[in-house]
């Protein structure tokens, strides 16, 4: 389980968190690349497809997916609690 707990923090990162990565997807532009660009900027789809990349399996590739959103989900109720918006 603590496996899947760190794939799903891997996908968020790449997805949303960490800085280094966002300007580096912002300066290719991966948003702009049909069909899989938009999938590097969501959650659930790239803790989906980093798991299922890592584990081979579709079933704990959904079971990120779910950690991924939860984790995302939990962010960002701490940064309004934080900021106060």
């Amino acid at each position: 389980m603590i496996e899947l707990i760190s794939i799903a923090i891997l996908g968020f990162f790449i997805a949303e968190w960490f800085s280094p990565i966002q300007l580096i997807k912002d300066k290719l532009k991966l948003f702009m690349i049909p069909y899989i660009g938009k999938h590097f900027y969501c959650v659930k789809c790239c803790c989906f497809w980093t798991g299922l990349i890592i584990t081979h399996s579709l079933y704990s590739a959904l079971l990120v997916s779910i950690l991924g959103y939860t984790i995302s989900y939990l962010m960002d109720l701490m940064d309004k609690h934080r900021y106060g918006n």
